[in-house]
């Protein structure tokens, strides 16, 4: 909820702000993955003066308090997500749609044991072809 979010960055430290409760607004529930310029075009018009920095540093704090993840899927742009849950993610290289994959605690669990790490966050990324992309390359 909301609630929980705005006191998980109040532990962090973090001061709450308009824009701030915005991000998190305009993120939570979210299935499509925004890029920091979707967000930026989303939220501009209510807040004129929101810049790159702000969306990027209020991010970087939502990952830290563990609401959402940051996907670096490809080396153009981020990508947030409001799963923090254990998933991973398909990436089509065609026309960049990013969905999510579960990951069972099983699976999880099985990947977990080839490590001495400590884990702290588990990123997975498929690369390849949509049905959608598939369609139209094979017409």
């Amino acid at each position: 909820t909301m609630e929980e979010a705005v006191s998980a960055l109040k532990r962090q430290g973090a001061k709450i702000t308009s824009q701030r409760l915005a991000i998190l607004r305009l993120l939570q529930g979210r299935k499509d993955h925004p890029s920091a310029e979707c967000v930026y075009q989303e939220l501009k018009g209510e807040f004129p003066t929101i810049s790159f920095a702000t969306i990027y540093s209020t991010t970087q704090l939502l990952a830290q308090a563990e609401l959402i993840q940051i996907l670096t899927v490809d080396n153009k742009r981020v990508h947030f997500d409001p799963n923090p849950e254990p998933h991973a993610h398909y990436h089509c290289i065609h026309c960049g749609m990013i969905h999510d994959i579960p990951l069972s605690e099983r699976t999880v669990g099985e990947i977990l044991q080839h490590t001495d790490f400590q884990v702290g966050q588990i990123q997975i990324y498929l690369y390849g072809t949509c049905p959608e992309c598939l369609k139209h390359l094979t017409q």
